[in-house]
């Protein structure tokens, strides 16, 4: 049966891959972005409640206004931006579905996005689709840009570039100086700049800076954020995407026509969790802090050279000391160490076969466990 060349080449998603073969050798999965830390009670009970109550049906398909209005708020107080809720913001099946909606929307035929490798998984998948063109340009050892390297890929056939900080997979949290750069580059070319923010919440070094506040920017970048990763609720799928009336409605037309609306009672869920008080926030960037530490500690007994995060809770570590390739290293973690990883070449478009992603999500025991697998 015929196929659509805007998929074919993309197989099973690495990391998915990596999550059953841990299912298979009875490993801890260190591969998927899935967190272990406690999903708050009350978020919980507000989708409880919700069930209850009969909100089983479809939502509009913007999302509940009452979330709606909550993102509209944190927004404000948070990333210092100002959304109308009726227009100007879209309740999402995920950040993943709002990139993917944000794509299919705005690229057309053989335009051009520039994406930063190493980069989330459905990014370049997502600019195939829209029959447009990924063009990369990479982080650099040092999580540097490289600027020059930049200015030489865009050009009139740049229709958008991708950001996402804090970082996945390497946990580079964009400064101030870089983002400025990024501004004039999108405003001397007429870009669209798309944010992936999902990881805003948990920094570790540095400040989240939404690049919409930058002056001239509003008006041409999309901010994508979500629940997942912050609240501890990845099955749930609410995210959204948040972005100016003439960018936004083609959109919606994608999200309406693919998703429908966002689980209506998991939207009431998240508006309890957009309601918590600042010493949540605070007592998870810690949690992930110390375990974020486990991991760069224990690795720095191995011949491995990691590299620690700045925000998010990935690292990349630097396998160059082995005989082995990012894959074949992979598949000796998850069968003979019973450790699951994710392969760095899976974040790249052409490279990355020195490198391997932990993630440090998971709850501690099963961190120190891992460690200790991998360091016998």
């Amino acid at each position: 049966m015929p196929g659509s060349n805007r998929v074919r080449g993309f197989d099973e998603s690495v990391i998915r891959e990596m999550t059953r073969k841990a299912k298979e050798n009875d490993a801890i999965n260190l591969s998927q972005g899935y967190p272990e830390y406690p999903t708050h009670r009350e978020i919980i009970n507000r989708a409880k409640n919700a069930l209850d109550s009969g909100f089983n049906q479809y939502s509009v398909t913007w999302g509940l206004k009452t979330l709606r209005k909550k993102i509209s708020e944190k927004l404000h107080h948070f990333n210092g931006l100002n959304y109308d809720q009726e227009y100007e913001i879209t309740v999402t099946c995920g950040a993943s579905e709002a990139i993917m909606s944000t794509i299919l929307g705005l690229v057309e035929r053989d335009d051009e996005v520039l994406i930063f490798q190493p980069f989330y998984e459905n990014y370049v998948p997502a600019v195939s689709m829209a029959s447009g063109k990924p063009i990369f340009t990479t982080i650099g050892e040092e999580l540097k840009i490289d600027r020059e390297d930049i200015k030489r890929k865009v050009g009139e056939n740049t229709k958008a570039i991708i950001l996402n900080t804090p970082h996945n997979p390497s946990g580079k949290v964009f400064d101030k100086d870089e983002l400025k750069f990024l501004r004039d580059l999108c405003i001397d070319e007429d870009i669209i700049l798309v944010t992936d923010e999902i990881y805003e919440r948990i920094i570790y070094e540095g400040e989240h800076i939404s690049p919409a506040t930058l002056d001239g920017m509003k008006e041409r970048t999309v901010t994508i954020g979500g629940f997942s990763k912050v609240y501890s609720i990845t099955g749930w799928r609410v995210g959204y995407a948040a972005a100016p009336k003439p960018l936004m409605k083609p959109i919606r037309k994608v999200h309406d026509y693919t998703t429908v609306c966002a689980p209506t009672p998991f939207q009431k869920g998240t508006i309890k969790a957009l309601e918590l008080p600042s010493d949540y926030y605070e007592d998870m960037v810690s949690y992930y802090k110390s375990a974020r530490d486990i991991v760069y500690e224990a690795l720095k007994e191995t011949k491995m050279v990691p590299q620690k995060p700045d925000g998010a809770y990935y690292m990349l570590a630097d396998i160059g000391n082995y005989e082995m390739k990012d894959k074949k290293f992979a598949d000796h973690l998850v069968r003979e160490k019973q450790v699951a990883v994710v392969p760095g070449s899976s974040f790249f478009d052409d490279g990355g076969e020195h490198l391997v992603r932990f993630c440090f999500s998971q709850e501690k025991k099963s961190l120190k466990e891992a460690m200790s697998r991998i360091r016998r």
